[in-house]
Order: structure tokens, then C-alpha cells, then sequence
């Protein structure tokens, strides 16, 4: 159920089945046509705002059970005036959070210097002159809850509170900083637009209305924590993505009892059914152009207010080996890159495991002259070629860990001196052998390829256990190790969708049309059928009709 950022919570009474679902715009345009005060009794304007109210418990909000609630939180402005003939009212605001002069020239000084407030005489009469739109600001709301008085006032609003108590007004006045809408910093753009999601819920949205517009795109908002209240956005396009597929997200997201969600692991931990694996099951990107691509074909997306990233679901392994810049590149260049990439990716997994398999077991597969040569290398090393390559593959671990977490011109430095000064030293010193650090760096690098940090990271921790199960049985631990793995992959499934798709069943033939290669656009006329979209068709083929003119 979608709900104003500034009234996040469920109404807790029954609003009358004409008005429950009117929209928080309709309810600006009735508010803000002017009637006459005269002609409309006060019990219709305490009706009509709470019709339009978000909620009305009956209890009256009261200035001191802020105070009681709010003590100690400095932050917190209380604002006292004086409305009409003697009407004493206090606004609250959060200082830092609120636009001061939108709250100034649109709430404050219309109450104070407006002649037409000069003649309340009682706090109800002051709500129906907002009613009739005699404050300039649209977004407003009545309410007798106090539980969403105080939802609005800590997410950048400002309440409105009489002094004999009665419902509140709300006023989203939000204007806290945050950061501007720049380029992608975790996925770098070679042919593509350059605006980036940031970590404010509604800019993301609205980037979102900007790239689909059509009232087919559905954006439905609710909150997820008890303690933070964080907005979460579900984003989809209607009679596109499957209505089950959207059902059991929204089912998913509601059913989250989390203390707070701050981090994206909270998240994912909710949406993910088989928690427990190592490889990703959700989708995330910063470019916008990236989740415009996936929401159009049939899939879910996902906001968070605080994430400055977009989550894309279902998805299936394949949705990690692929760029944004694939659909901006020529089919044919765009397919050699994919076919590369996923060339790199076997290798960054098997390269090391197979290294030591060979040069522990398997000697006769060498050709002669170049197991004389490796040999030759490796004379003087005290090691084996297994516990080679594990020291190896945990230093390469080690300089990544570093240079993520050290400045970035810093982290540059650590991996010029991990790699040059080191290796050639470890090499020198009779340490490790040429070979195992040509191996491992080689599959270090093939791995840098895979477009998806998740899933780089999970390839890494699958090489090292292969090369573990190596160094006990050979290719034969290698072959253990990566049926192991296949079968895993199996059983993973995303929303109804297998992890694997669609290279079981009869959507094969798409492996030659958008996975492994990718095809002509005026090819790719029918949307993945393994998301189950309820709207297969994406685009007409117009070749034929250009052949026949």
C-alpha cells in the first residue's frame, strides 16, 4: 500500500470506501479550492479532513506528550504562535531537515499576517481555513493520530500543534542535504547515460519518472524497521512484470521484522531464500539505464531510502556476467566481449586448482620441455606446488582487502608494491616458484572481468576450495569440487525463476540470442520467458516491412 513519505504509517481507522484510496494530490486539489467559510458548517470541515486525513484515532495530539517523548533531543524546534484571536499553536521541526524558507513563506507567515486567519477564534476554525487552501503549500494533511504526527516530524516535516489539543496538520517541508546526482563509481560507463542513483529515495524515483514515462510504472512505497521506519520503494512496471512476481516481493518485504535497516545485507537476508549461499541472488546497480533495461524487460525493482543503489529481481546467473554497455556496443563486438567474459570467469575458477592438480598428480599431461623448465624453476623452493599457491592466492586476498579499504591513491600503491617489489622478491628469495605467480596473478586478473562484485567475490572463495580439493585427489577433487558447485547452482531459485536459466529446458536456443552472445536488437523481439512477464512481446520487427518498401 503506497503511503506519503511524510505520513508513513497504515491508517488505524476505517476511512469511508469512496475516499480510501483517493490520492494525496486529489486530496490537495480538494483541499485547496476555495469555499466559503459561511456556507460550510464546522462539523462537515472536520469530516471532510478526516476523510482526507491519513489517519484519525480519536486521540487528541497534544504538545506535551511531544515534549515528554522529545526530551532531550535538541535538535527538535519548537516554534510558538499566536493565530487569529488568540489561537496559540506550536510548529515542530526537526532542525537540519526541513526547507527553512518554504516553512516560513508557506506555513508561518500565511497563519500570522493573513488577514483571512485574523478572524479564527478556535483551532478548528483555523484547520478549515487550511482546509480551503488559505496556507500556500499543497502537501497537507490532518490527522489525529500521534503516531503519525511524530512518523512526519522525524522524517522532515512539520507538524502543526493546537494548544487545546485536537488533530494536527502536516506539512511536508523536507529540505536536508544529500549528495547530487553524479556519475557511477563502482561500474564504470564506456557507451552509456552517466547519472547515477543517490541515496535519496524520491531523487531515485524521480529519475525513475523521468527514463518511464508512462502511468504503467508503479512505484509503492512502505517502511522496514522498527526503530528507523526506512522508506522502501518497489518499483515495476503494471501489466509488464508478472502480478505474482510482484505479490510475493511486496509479501516478502512486509513480512521483514528488522530493528533497523541500514545496510544492504539487512535487505537481502529478507528477499534471499537460500541465505546461505555464497553467490548472489539479488541484482544491484547504481546506473540507471542498468534498471530501466531490467524493469522493462519484467522485472522488480527495489529503492531504499540510504542505499545509493537500485535492486533488480528475479535474476539468474547470467545477469551477473553482463554490462550495461553490451546494448550500446555493436552485436557482434558486444558478443565477443560476453564470450571473453565468460572465458575468464571459468578461468579465474579452475586456473589455480587445475596448476596444482597437474604439478602434484597429473606430471605426465605437461609436455617434456616445459616440466624441465618448471622444474628447473621450482629448484631450491622449500614448498610444494599446493601450499604454493594457497600462500599466493591468500596474499592476493590480502592486497585486495588492503586496497579496498585504504584511499584510493594509497590502495594503487599497495597493489604496485604487493605486486612488483614482493613477488619479484618472494621469487628471487627462492620462495615461491615463477610458475604458481604467472598462475594465480593470471587467474587474479581474468577475475577483475566479472562485471558483479558479489559474484567476483564468490568465485574467489570457490577457486580456493578447489585448489584445496586439488591438493588432496587431483583433477579427480577438481571434477568433485565443480560438479559440487554445477549442482548448487541447480538448486538456487530466485523468485520462481532458476539460477541457471535458461540453459535447462527449451529456452536453450536463448544462449545464442542474449546470454553467451547477444543478437540484433529487432531480434530480441520477445522478453525473457524465464521471469514469466505477462507481457511477452517487446518490440515488433520492422525489418520486413523496410524490405518490402
Amino acid at each position: 500500500m503506497s503511503r506519503p513519505l511524510f505520513a508513513p504509517h497504515r491508517p488505524q481507522t476505517v476511512i469511508p470506501a469512496a475516499r480510501r484510496n483517493v490520492p494525496l494530490i486529489a486530496m490537495s486539489e480538494t483541499l485547496s479550492r476555495p469555499q466559503s467559510r459561511k456556507t460550510r458548517p464546522r462539523r462537515q470541515i472536520k469530516e471532510l479532513i478526516n476523510i482526507y486525513g491519513t489517519a484519525n484515532t480519536g486521540d487528541a495530539v497534544k504538545l506535551d506528550e511531544f515534549r515528554r517523548r522529545l526530551e532531550d533531543c535538541d535538535d527538535v524546534i519548537y516554534t510558538d504562535i499566536v493565530i487569529g484571536k488568540n489561537v496559540r499553536a506550536t510548529v515542530l521541526t526537526v532542525d537540519g531537515m526541513v526547507d527553512a524558507q518554504l516553512l516560513n513563506e508557506s506555513i508561518l507567515k500565511p497563519l500570522v499576517l493573513d488577514a483571512r486567519f485574523g478572524g479564527a477564534e478556535t483551532a478548528d476554525d483555523v484547520r478549515g481555513l487550511i482546509a480551503d487552501g488559505y496556507v500556500y503549500h499543497s502537501q497537507r494533511v490532518a490527522t489525529g493520530s500521534f503516531k503519525d504526527a511524530m512518523a512526519s516530524l522525524l522524517f522532515g516535516g512539520a507538524v502543526l500543534v493546537f494548544e487545546d489539543g485536537g488533530e494536527a496538520v502536516l506539512f511536508d517541508v523536507k529540505g536536508f542535504e544529500h549528495r547530487g546526482i553524479s556519475e557511477p563509481t563502482t561500474e564504470n560507463v564506456l557507451k552509456g547515460s552517466k547519472d547515477a542513483f543517490v541515496e535519496s529515495l524520491r531523487t531515485n524515483t524521480a529519475i525513475m519518472r523521468k527514463r518511464v514515462q508512462t502511468d504503467d510504472l508503479k512505484i509503492v512505497q512502505t517502511t522496514v524497521g522498527r526503530r528507523t521506519n526506512t522508506p522502501v520503494a518497489l518499483v515495476y512496471i503494471k501489466g509488464v512484470a508478472n502480478s505474482e512476481l510482484v505479490k510475493s516481493v511486496t509479501e516478502k518485504i512486509e513480512a521483514a521484522d528488522l530493528d533497523g535497516l541500514v545496510s544492504a545485507g539487512q535487505l537481502e537476508s529478507v528477499l534471499q531464500k537460500y541465505y546461505r549461499s555464497i553467490f548472489p541472488q539479488l541484482l544491484y546497480t547504481e546506473r540507471a539505464d542498468k534498471f530501466v533495461g531490467n524493469i522493462l524487460e519484467g522485472r522488480v525493482g527495489i529503492f531504499v531510502d540510504g542505499l545509493p543503489f537500485g535492486y533488480v529481481m528475479p535474476v539468474d546467473l547470467n545477469a551477473f556476467l553482463q554490462s550495461a554497455d553490451d546494448y550500446s556496443l555493436h552485436f557482434v563486438t558486444a558478443s565477443l566481449l560476453r564470450i571473453l567474459r565468460y572465458f575468464c570467469t571459468f578461468a579465474a575458477l579452475v586456473l589455480p586448482g587445475f596448476y596444482v592438480a597437474v604439478m602434484s598428480f597429473h606430471q605426465e599431461m605437461i609436455p617434456t620441455k616445459l616440466v624441465v623448465a618448471i622444474i628447473a624453476s621450482k629448484r631450491g623452493v622449500p614448498f610444494p606446488s599446493y601450499l604454493e599457491a594457497i600462500l599466493m592466492l591468500v596474499a592476493l586476498e590480502i592486497l585486495l582487502e588492503a586496497g579496498a579499504r585504504l584511499p584510493q591513491a594509497v590502495g594503487q600503491t599497495v597493489g604496485i608494491v604487493g605486486a612488483l617489489v614482493i613477488g619479484q622478491a618472494a621469487i628471487t628469495a627462492h620462495i615461491l616458484s615463477p610458475g604458481v605467480v604467472i598462475v594465480v596473478s593470471s587467474a587474479g586478473i581474468a577475475g577483475f572481468v566479472v562485471p558483479n562484485q558479489d559474484l567476483s567475490i564468490a568465485v574467489r572463495t570457490c577457486r580456493m576450495l578447489l585448489v584445496l580439493l586439488t591438493s588432496l585427489a587431483g583433477l579427480f577433487g577438481l571434477s568433485v569440487g565443480l560438479v559440487v558447485i554445477l549442482y548448487h547452482l541447480c538448486s538456487i531459485e530466485v523468485f520462481g525463476t532458476p539460477y541457471l536459466s535458461p540453459a535447462g529446458g527449451a529456452e536453450w536456443k536463448r544462449l545464442l540470442s542474449d546470454t553467451i552472445v547477444r543478437q540484433e536488437w529487432y531480434k530480441q523481439n520477445v522478453r525473457p520467458p524465464h521471469i514469466h512477464p505477462e507481457d511477452d512481446i517487446r518490440l515488433r520487427d520492422t525489418r520486413k516491412d523496410e524490405n518490402e518498401i
